[in-house]
């Protein structure tokens, strides 16, 4: 068919202004950007800060699609270095891989005092019963749960070299199986744990939350390549964790009300996690410099490293703090 000039250019108009409607109407595409969390695996509120981010959308509203992926700390930590995750929950193999030379960063804090129990099997009534080579479960070896261990276990005349053998086990749901099954007489138990270890008949050796430990167990962590390479990305990821984080601290009945579904508890258990947890947590994500340091010499003084590490080598809350001042401006 045969076009007049005039007609053609009709045609032509018709047709850019259908494509035109056409861009201007479909619904644009916005990037969403695919984040690896790592985490402990275990029923805990630190691992449960990162659920609320998800199911709340908070993640989903920084247009972030975040995977957490439950793995023992030594191959998170491997992961976080190697590039198989973005962030991790495990603060204290972070900062021990930091003072042997790894390039990472603890970038928020969400416990700044351990919220762990000691219980041993049926047949351990005393931590004095441990000696003699008796097994002892921590999540893995070098961790914080290995670190505050022995040194509550010295603090009890229990020499953790001599004395007994620690092992690391994975996770805390392992730990208790083995307890309960006989393979280790001791192990470290998270507050979910510690319940269920009660109702079992195991006994209670101490509460590390007694002692004056410098310890940290939760938060974010990554690496220093992340941070300087992709600093909207992590800017992005920390609001909204910060988001869940106050969340948790001022919404109690909901909270508790997803504890006791999320752990298969009780509300009553729910509700003495929620408060213990409360009092064990960080108003804002960060902790100060004070504590930093003393966090920093302590595993020092356990991994026997002998080098100056500065607060500042460990941790870096410029990003969370710049947050903070944000969220009180909005009200939030």
């Amino acid at each position: 068919m045969n076009l007049m000039p005039s007609n053609r250019f009709t045609l032509l108009i018709a047709l850019a202004a259908s494509l035109t409607g056409l861009f201007f109407n479909a619904p644009l595409a916005i990037a969403i950007d695919d984040v690896k969390v790592h985490t402990s695996g275990s029923t805990s509120a630190n691992v449960l800060i990162y659920k609320i981010a998800q199911e709340r959308g908070f993640y989903k509203e920084e247009k972030l699609n975040v995977l957490t992926i439950a793995a023992t700390s030594s191959a998170g930590i491997q992961g976080l270095v190697g590039g198989s995750f973005d962030f991790s929950q495990i603060l204290g193999q972070t900062s021990a891989a930091i003072l042997h030379g790894a390039p990472l960063k603890n970038v928020m804090v969400f416990d700044t005092r351990p919220l762990f129990w000691f219980f041993g099997s049926k047949k351990i009534r005393r931590v004095q019963d441990l000696k003699g080579g008796k097994l002892v479960g921590v999540s893995s070896l070098g961790a914080n749960t290995d670190q505050m261990t022995r040194e509550v276990l010295a603090m009890n005349g229990i020499d953790p070299r001599k004395d007994v053998v620690i092992q690391g086990t994975g996770t805390g749901a392992i730990r208790l199986a083995a307890l309960l099954g006989g393979s280790l007489d001791a192990a470290i138990t998270n507050p979910t744990e510690s319940i269920m270890a009660r109702k079992q008949g195991l006994n209670e050796l101490f509460f590390y939350g007694d002692y004056d430990l410098n310890i940290v167990s939760g938060g974010a962590a990554l690496t220093d390549r992340m941070l300087k390479e992709k600093p909207d990305l992590v800017r992005r990821f920390l609001r909204a964790t910060l988001r869940a984080l106050l969340w948790f601290r001022a919404n109690e009945k909901e909270a508790v009300a997803r504890m006791a579904e999320g752990f298969r508890i009780s509300r009553d258990d729910a509700l003495g996690i929620y408060k213990a947890t409360l009092k064990s947590y960080s108003l804002d994500g960060t902790i100060s410099r004070e504590l930093q340091d003393k966090i920093v010499n302590f595993q020092r003084k356990q991994l026997k490293v002998e080098k100056e590490i500065s607060p500042e080598q460990v941790y870096d809350f410029t990003i969370l703090r710049a947050l903070n001042e944000e969220l009180k401006k909005a009200g939030q």
